[in-house]
């Protein structure tokens, strides 16, 4: 027998049933029934439905209790031939609150084949007291159940009467995915889900989140869906609205045990409970947009690497003629030298030498002891003695005595006497290249490589493990995208995001390529003439500009990292080797003129990954006494490496640096009418004051996001350090190349336009989902890229030019003897 035929014998069995029992009702929609049951009368309504209007539109059904209790509900149970749907009136929601109306959309009949026979639907409401209920019941077909491309449905929804509406794709549209848009003028909390147009469609607040892709909601809601995108793999889908009987899922940031972690909590606490909201309504209006198809990503992928070639070759070109000229400046040097008399050139050596054991500007007032004053003499022979690379292996070897002042450092071996050298008032760069540092520096870079990939290899692993969770559960509340500018390519939600980091890969190879260059023809040169490279211009080590371009590959990759599943747990991923750009510039500007004072590559990178240990800490843990110890950390620090600077190195971190910091205090400033070293001391004074504020607002403002109070604390002394290097080099006559001041340009111009797209933040999690949701905004470039990719391409930028502008800070001096370059 066919279906058909079973629905006609159906058919004549309701009409005889109809006839004989007064409990089955033959009904019709549109109709408002009333009626009443008790424990033994149960009511069945058959209502006739048209098999080709219910194809295309399911029924909703609504009931409501008039005088039934919450304690003994009416149940309602409606029959179709794909499905049972029941419920209860009135509705208990989770405790919070009682609905006596309660409406549902049936689930749609669509694969029920189209006959002449009328189908039929079967409602039963039954009770379990023998007190008689009544209650009103209604079925209609739903209007507008279908979206349509481009076109708005407005509905109506509340936590008793869920909505959903049916959305097909079309055949033009499989090759690219639909934006599925709510929007509402309240700030009322839902839910909205796009599930797979199959039944059971789950529109409950206990069961929305078992199938489909799902948001919360209070202003805007924005889900991308891709053709079958479903378990199922079938391409039509439906948009479930479910409204919230109180507003704590859109307003709490759903990570209760981590935020009790932070709060130092002992067990998790869920704290009060929500207290409902009455007459919870929501209007929301649902729109499908279409949106770039995968063929179309093609051409802005292809813009953004065509304006990164373009740098490639402006940087080759620049890099050839400015190459050229640093090392005719070199040669200028070099034919400058050759020019000089055998005994003019003698001289010239000596000169240099012997600007190591000069005492001229030595004295007791500046804070070191006569008696070792007394011993350079005798170690004179010995500097003259030693070769230009000593120190390379050579370690530092101390004996210390007590006296009137305390435990004091005395000169046993070279480096003592180098360390005496650095106090002098007036220091050249011969004074503090005397070591030849080339393998210290080499290290930098080849310790870097391991350190990024055991760093990387976890972060990848991690966001990859969530991506797939986000992929498979469908909760889109975990990760904090711009879900109005959201360009998905397979399991990758957000594929723009990721895609707009290849700036930083492709300009940090960019500039280690140009270093590379720079380095080959400089040692090609020194190699013909090697005395060049040990008496002119400033050392050229290159081991932190290698490092700098390498961080800023892995910048890249690691930002990508993080725009696979963005969240203020994972920041650090993207925030990680920044401190390392921003750590390693510092040293380099340092290292340019103090090459024998920057440390070990093993003590920076000790000290710059137990700031990356403080910074997970202080995702976890921001309690006031979090931020007391980590003020009083970082004015610690502070007042050591402003003495280390002060001192050119000479107060070391041992047992006696107390000691030697309160003898140089005594001599240096309380006995004398100003600082020896004024203009180290005012620009230090000036440090020791911004970062002193900045430890101080940290305990009194508390800010959420430490990473980026900690990332600003790094870049505002790399800026003033940066500042007050320049500044020097004008005040001494120094003047760069044009190309430094041009790339210098270049940097303040697109930092500053990177800063504004930074700081027009489209989402932000330090908040909810669904109030980060509210700030996402329409793609700004190319139907693309938004806000914050374009802070990626224009930052990378800005990087690189920044680079650049250091690395050619100093080309001008290479024809310039070193004794005659001054250390500041």
């Amino acid at each position: 027998m066919t279906i058909g035929s079973f629905l006609l014998v159906g058919l004549l069995l309701l009409q005889h049933t109809c006839a004989d029992n007064p409990n089955v009702i033959a009904a019709n929609l549109s109709t408002t029934i009333t009626a009443n049951v008790t424990a033994t009368f149960q009511k069945t309504f058959f209502f006739l439905l048209d098999s080709d209007v219910v194809s295309k539109k399911p029924v909703r059904i609504s009931a409501k209790a008039l005088n039934a209790s919450v304690h003994n509900p009416l149940i309602v149970t409606a029959r179709q031939i794909l499905g049972v749907t029941s419920f209860t009136i009135p509705l208990n929601d989770e405790g919070y609150q009682i609905y006596n109306r309660v409406a549902r959309t049936l689930c749609p009949q669509w694969n029920v084949p189209k006959s002449d026979v009328k189908l039929f639907l079967a409602v039963d409401v039954s009770s379990s007291e023998n007190v008689r209920r009544e209650f009103q019941l209604r079925a209609d077909y739903v209007d507008n159940f279908e979206l349509i491309e481009n076109q708005k449905i407005t509905a109506n929804v509340t936590p008793s009467t869920p909505m959903y509406f049916r959305y097909k794709f079309k055949p033009t549209q499989l090759d690219g995915p639909v934006l599925v848009r709510v929007t509402s003028d309240s700030d009322t909390c839902a839910t909205i889900s796009v599930q797979s147009d199959m039944c059971p469609i789950h529109d409950l607040m206990y069961d929305i989140e078992y199938d489909g892709i799902f948001q919360s909601m209070t202003r805007l809601a924005a889900i991308t869906v891709t053709p079958g995108f479903g378990s199922s793999g079938r391409k039509d889908f439906v948009v479930v609205v479910v409204v919230h009987p109180t507003d704590y899922t859109c307003e709490h940031l759903g990570h209760e045990l981590l935020d009790q972690i932070r709060l130092n909590s002992s067990k998790p606490d869920p704290g009060p409970k929500p207290v409902p909201l009455f007459n919870q309504r929501k209007n929301v209006i649902i729109s499908v947009e279409t949106t770039m198809t995968y063929r179309e990503y093609i051409f802005p992928t292809l813009i953004t690497v065509g304006l990164l070639l373009i740098i490639y070759l402006l940087a080759y070109v620049g890099t050839i003629l400015e190459t050229e000229k640093f090392i005719r400046g070199f040669n200028l040097g070099e034919f400058e030298y050759q020019n000089m008399s055998d005994g003019e050139a003698e001289a010239g050596v000596s000169r240099t030498e012997s600007s190591l054991s000069d005492t001229s500007d030595y004295t007791e007032s500046n804070g070191l002891l006569s008696r070792a004053n007394q011993e350079i003499a005798s170690a004179e022979e010995a500097v003259k003695s030693v070769p230009t690379d000593y120190g390379a292996t050579t370690g530092y070897r101390r004996h210390k005595t007590q006296d009137s002042m305390g435990s004091v450092d005395y000169c046993e071996d070279l480096n003592e006497v180098l360390e005496i050298r650095r106090t002098k008032v007036e220091l050249n760069v011969a004074d503090l290249s005397v070591h030849s540092n080339d393998y210290k520096y080499r290290l930098y870079q080849w310790n870097l490589i391991p350190i990024a990939i055991f760093y990387a290899l976890p972060v990848i692993q991690l966001v990859a493990g969530i991506q797939l969770i986000v992929h498979f559960t469908g909760n889109q509340d975990i990760c904090y995208y711009n879900y109005l500018c959201s360009r998905p390519l397979g399991v990758v939600q957000q594929f723009n995001n990721i895609f707009s980091n290849i700036g930083y890969v492709l300009l940090g190879i960019l500039f280690l390529l140009i270093v590379k260059h720079r380095d080959t023809k400089y040692q090609a040169a020194v190699k013909e003439k090697p005395i060049l490279g040990k008496k002119y211009g400033l050392p050229q080590h290159n081991g932190i500009y290698y490092s700098v371009g390498f961080s800023l590959c892995m910048e890249g990759l690691l930002s990508a990292s993080y725009h696979v599943c963005p969240t203020g747990y994972n920041f650090q991923f993207d925030s990680t080797f920044m401190y390392l750009m921003a750590g390693l510039l510092m040293l380099k500007i340092y290292q340019l003129r103090h090459p024998d004072v920057n440390p070990h590559a093993y003590t920076a990178y000790i000290f710059l990954s137990f700031t990356v240990l403080i910074e997970v800490v202080g995702v976890y843990l921001q309690t006031i006494y979090f931020w007391i110890t980590f003020a009083a950390v970082y004015i610690v620090a502070t007042l050591y490496f402003t003495s280390h600077m002060y001192y050119m190195g000479v107060i070391s971190l041992d047992c006696g640096i107390f000691a030697r910091i309160s003898h140089f205090f005594r001599t240096d400033f309380l006995s004398s009418p100003k600082p020896l070293y004024m203009d180290r001391f005012v620009f230090l004074i000036l440090v020791v004051t911004l970062n002193f504020a900045a430890a101080i607002m940290g305990v009194v403002v508390q800010p959420s996001d430490f990473p980026s109070f900690l990332l600003a604390v790094f870049l505002i002394n790399l800026l003033a350090y940066f500042a007050y290097y320049v500044i020097m080099k004008f005040i001494h006559g120094e003047y760069p190349y044009p190309i430094t001041i041009f790339c210098g340009f270049l940097t303040m111009v697109t930092w500053i336009c990177a800063l504004y797209f930074y700081f027009s933040t489209v989402t932000n999690w330090q908040l909810p989902a669904a109030l980060s949701r509210v700030k996402n905004t329409e793609c700004l470039v190319l139907d693309f890229y938004d806000n914050h990719d374009v802070w990626h391409i224009i930052s990378s930028m800005a990087l690189f030019f920044g680079f650049v502008t250091v690395l050619t800070l100093d080309d001008h001096l290479l024809n310039k003897p070193r004794n005659e370059i001054r250390v500041f």
